[in-house]
Formats: structure tokens, C-alpha cells, sequence
């Protein structure tokens, strides 16, 4: 099932949850990551993290550097609520070391899925939730970061370019989205969490968030 964008926001439309009361934020605008919160009860408000990105440091290995950034998004929401806990997630799609990210138009995502095809890459998403502030102003961040594997299948160029007439690949990292019906086709093989793959690390979240506030 395709995810609707208005699923990302319902949890934060539904009267009986205030911004004051909400115990969980989610520092991001992907639909998807909404709806795997959702999905697994959480009740939430979901606002952007409108920060910029900087590339991996030198040296920095790409498990520490998607942590960075998860912890990045939820400190720049969590400093205009103090009182919530904060949720940031990062996701990086790996390919040979190297961050493979949203192809810029049609042409660049067939180019991306035949270097893909018939291959192995990594997918590392990292979650922070920041807690809310004590009595000194200060929180708590709790990281957590999973990794799964995804093999796509190993089509021929034409096939390649027919599937992504039928998507919406410049919305995606790798041009590819096993979250939706038709794009999901070109998935031969995970390894690993699902969920991780759609953008959050859910077992591990949940494993810590379970122990820390109440779902």
C-alpha cells in the first residue's frame, strides 16, 4: 500500500492529543517513518527538522556518521520543546562506501537501479530520542543505529527504464522505496529489519523507547 502524506500528520491533527501532552515528537517530514510510528501505536506530533546536512567528516565511518545526523535533527527540534521527547532518524543507503542518494531526475534514477542491479548494498538508519529537559535544563539522548541488506534483482536496461516510468524514484535514495507496491518489484532479497530499510530501526527503537515512556 502506497503511504498517503496524510498519515504522517494524523496523529498530530487528532484533538485529543495537544503538543503539551504529546509524549513523543518526531523530528521528520517522511511519511513513512510516520507511518511505522503509527503502526506500532506511538502517539505523536510530527515536526520538520529544517537543518542542513553536512557531508561525512574525514574519516568518519558512515554507522557514526547517520548517528550524527539523527542526533543533529533531534537536537534542532528539541530546542523549541523543551518539555517533549524528540525523535530524530537518519537513513543512508550504502553502496561500495559510498552514500548512493536521491537520483535528481528520471534519467539519473535509471542509472542508479542498473548500478544497483543484481547487487548487495547496505542500509543504516540511526534513531535519536532526545529526552525532555530536568530541572537543570539539560536531556538525555539516547542513540540507537541497525543495519540491513537489500539486494535488488538483476534486470536488463529496458526493463530497468519501464519500471521507473511507473514510480516516483527522485523521491527516494537508490531510486527505490520497498514501501511502495510497484517500486518494491525491483526488491529481490533483505536481510534484516524491514523497517530499518523504510527509515527507522524499529526493533531497537522500541526495545529502548519501551523502558523509557509509555507507548
Amino acid at each position: 500500500m502506497r503511504i498517503p502524506n496524510s498519515l504522517a500528520l494524523r496523529a498530530g491533527r487528532d484533538k485529543t492529543v495537544g503538543m503539551r501532552s504529546a509524549p513523543l515528537i518526531l523530528a521528520s517530514r517522511s511519511p513513512a517513518r510516520a507511518a511505522l510510528l503509527c503502526g506500532a501505536g506511538y502517539t505523536f506530533e510530527q515536526v520538520v527538522a529544517d537543518c542542513p546536512e553536512p557531508p561525512p567528516a574525514p574519516g568518519e565511518s558512515l554507522t557514526r556518521y547517520v548517528r550524527r545526523l539523527a542526533r543533529l535533527k533531534a537536537e534542532t527540534v528539541a530546542e523549541r520543546f523543551p518539555a517533549a521527547w524528540v525523535l530524530g532518524a537518519d537513513t543512508a543507503l550504502i553502496l561500495e562506501g559510498r552514500i548512493i542518494g536521491k537520483p535528481a531526475d528520471l534519467r539519473s534514477a535509471t542509472a542508479m537501479l542498473m548500478a544497483l542491479a543484481g547487487r548487495t548494498h547496505r542500509i543504516c538508519s540511526a534513531a535519536c530520542l532526545a529526552g525532555p529537559c530536568d530541572r537543570n535544563g539539560r536531556r538525555a539522548f539516547h542513540t540507537t543505529v541497525d543495519t540491513a541488506w537489500v539486494t535488488l534483482r538483476d534486470w536488463p536496461a529496458p526493463r530497468i527504464r519501464a519500471h521507473v516510468a511507473l514510480t516516483t524514484p527522485v523521491h527516494w535514495a537508490g531510486a527505490y522505496a520497498v514501501q511502495d507496491p510497484v517500486s518494491c518489484a525491483i526488491v529481490a532479497r533483505i536481510r534484516g529489519d524491514l523497517a530499518t530499510v523504510i527509515g527507522l530501526p524499529m526493533t531497537k527503537l522500541h526495545r529502548g523507547a519501551s523502558s523509557l515512556f509509555q507507548v
